[in-house]
């Protein structure tokens, strides 16, 4: 079984080669280290399970170690160990979430000092076997992000998100409003190396300027009027996670640039604070605007675009993929269905045909939303034309169990997107010119 392994921070180099030295050490696989510094890099780059660290030191103290590593690594204890006047500066940090501080010496305390460390690994340990059982169940039972694609567009799109997922790249997806943009980022963070690790989304729109700043910068206690406690940024959260910015061409110029440095250097500052935060964080972008147009207009900085437009996935609107809106209404009927506890079966011949003509300039978010309806609306086994909140120009009263109806409705539909074009219509339908062209006649169809 591997040690516990424990980071002990002191400046003075006698106190870390004796406490190195003492019999109890060798039960711990102990790093030693001269300076807070050093300290943040190694748990960087470290799993640790315990940090040790003196309040007093140059530069950066134990007490901004401690929030650093509050921040940053919360379920890592820490334990400070004070010299004479940095007590009480010690006993507010336990009441922040330190888990305990000595006094030095220790000479005259070291079994309870001792007993103290393995209570704290102690601890450490049921929260990482709580993570893992939580991460385990959430695996098991969490519903994954569900792309439904039966067109040749989607599935392209498919084959795009896996090839991406694994990359450490910059993404941008764009696509009308409703069309998913947020369900292709999860899968990317799902199919990736990263989906142990947050997934932060962010929508530009819902913010003004200054609090989105806040928001994902986070500011200091005191930064500004209403800054009463020290807020942890998104993009702090997002560190080894996922970033994403919905709705990224409305973002104000001045967060464009402050972003754009972020991106650039991966480090920034909380509002009101002095200390640079590394956060390895993976940004995916969206928007419904063309970006390209807007830095030629001057709405969207070009360097950022630059930046950003490393990998672009583009959705197709639901209009130019019909084939998948018949799945897509099946797989939202059968979970709206187990949210009210409906019987219901299906569609309709002529509901099911409605759905699939309708241009749906909503996207998948508008035809969502018309299955929830229909599901709550419905009192029979099967959700008609009437359930439905829009009526299709052109449709007649169709009959459910007349075939001969449902075959001219869908042949003159076929006709009017063809506009009246035969042979591309045959095309649609999947029929012969001649055989079409004797339907027409059969059916008058003008």
């Amino acid at each position: 079984m591997n040690k516990p392994r424990i980071l002990l921070v002191d400046d003075n180099e006698s106190f870390l080669e004796l406490f190195l030295s003492l019999d109890e050490a060798a039960a711990f696989d102990i790093t030693a280290l001269p300076s807070a510094e050093k300290a943040l890099d190694t748990l960087e780059r470290q799993s640790m399970d315990l940090v040790i660290c003196d309040v007093q030191m140059p530069h950066m103290n134990g007490i901004e170690l401690f929030h650093r590593v509050q921040d940053r690594f919360s379920d890592v204890p820490v334990i400070l160990i004070t010299a004479f006047g940095s007590t009480e500066q010690a006993i507010q940090a336990v009441k922040e979430g330190a888990f305990h501080y000595f006094e030095k010496p220790l000479h005259d305390k070291m079994d309870l000092f001792w007993a103290t460390v393995r209570e704290a690994l102690a601890k450490r340990q049921i929260l990482k076997e709580i993570s893992t059982l939580l991460r385990e169940r959430s695996m098991r039972t969490g519903t994954p992000p569900t792309i439904i694609a039966q067109s040749k567009g989607m599935k392209k799109l498919l084959g795009t998100v896996r090839d991406v997922a694994p990359l450490p790249v910059t993404t941008l997806i764009t696509g009308e409003t409703g069309t998913g943009k947020e369900l292709v980022a999860r899968a990317i963070h799902q199919m990736g190396d990263r989906k142990d690790h947050p997934f932060v989304a962010v929508n530009c729109t819902e913010f003004a300027a200054g609090i989105l700043e806040s928001e994902l910068f986070g500011h200091e206690k005191g930064s500004f009027t209403g800054a009463v406690d020290r807020k942890i940024g998104l993009f702090d959260v997002a560190h080894k996670g996922i970033l994403f910015l919905d709705e990224i061409g409305e973002a104000s110029p001045a967060f464009q640039a402050k972003l754009l440095r972020v991106l650039e250097t991966k480090t920034f500052m909380r509002v009101g604070g002095t200390t640079p935060i590394y956060s390895d964080f993976r940004l995916i972008a969206a928007t419904n605007r063309n970006l390209q147009e807007e830095v030629s207009t001057g709405g969207f900085r070009q360097d950022l675009f630059y930046r950003l437009n490393v990998c672009t996935i583009e959705i197709p609107p639901l209009r130019d993929r019909r084939e998948d809106i018949p799945p897509i209404a099946d797989f939202y009927l059968k979970r709206f269905c187990n949210t009210y506890g409906k019987p219901i079966e299906g569609f309709s011949t002529n509901a099911a045909l409605w759905l699939r003509q309708y241009d749906w300039p909503g996207n998948v978010r508008e035809l969502i939303n018309v299955v929830e309806r229909g599901v709550i609306t419905c009192r029979g086994n099967r959700i008609t034309t009437r359930h439905l909140p829009f009526n299709m120009e052109g449709a007649g009263p169709l009959s459910d169990l007349n075939l001969k109806d449902v075959e001219r409705y869908v042949i003159s539909m076929a006709m009017k997107r063809a506009h009246n074009n035969k042979t591309k219509a045959a095309e649609l339908l999947g029929i012969s010119r001649k055989t079409l062209i004797e339907k027409v006649k059969a059916y008058g169809i003008t």
